[in-house]
């Protein structure tokens, strides 16, 4: 049996890879907050469970923003989905 994911549990394996920086909980969904996500355009995951996604996916989606972040700051926006796209 898997053991259940806590905020806390997320909050110190972030800490434990050398990140300064922490998951929040808002009203219907999660934010990055402090450290690496201090000047973050895009922080937010839209999620209402800290279940709904895995350990892994939580630390995916940390790589991604600080990624995506990265690319808004140096004035290349990211390409837009393929769904997204003009025909």
């Amino acid at each position: 049996m898997a053991a259940r994911l806590t905020l806390a549990a997320i909050n110190h394996e972030l800490t434990r890879k050398g990140y300064k920086t922490r998951l929040e909980k808002a009203s219907g969904y999660f934010y990055f907050l402090g450290g690496e996500a201090t000047d973050w355009l895009d922080r937010t995951i839209p999620v209402k469970k800290i279940s709904d996604l895995s350990l892994d996916q939580w630390l995916a989606e940390f790589v991604r923003l600080k990624k995506v972040n990265a690319e808004i700051l140096r004035g290349k926006l990211p390409s837009p989905p393929k769904s997204a796209k003009a025909r």
